[in-house]
């Protein structure tokens, strides 16, 4: 079990990646960003929806991991950050 001051470290850090990430897309992405899936079939979205969804993924499941201490948690905060990674590989 990791000590608290860790886990929130790791939230810190995560959730600091994930805003990072978020504003230099804000200013390097196009107005509307490709992406793979959505509901309604379109392959763009509004750059905020783009940027938005991932950080909110990031933070939701870092904060889960410091409450709880589940690894699926942190994994799930990677994800955020992965799912960044790709929006810039999709759209650069």
């Amino acid at each position: 079990m990791k000590s608290k001051q860790t886990k929130l470290a790791i939230m810190i850090s995560t959730i600091a990646a994930a805003v990072i990430f978020a504003a230099i897309g804000f200013f390097i992405l196009p107005d509307a960003v490709v992406i793979q899936m959505t509901t309604s079939g379109a392959r763009t979205v509004p750059k905020i929806y783009g940027l938005g969804i991932p950080l909110a993924i990031s933070a939701v499941f870092s904060v889960m991991y410091y409450k709880s201490n589940i690894t699926k948690h942190f994994v799930g905060s990677l994800a955020g950050i992965v799912i960044f990674i790709l929006v810039y590989v999709f759209n650069l």
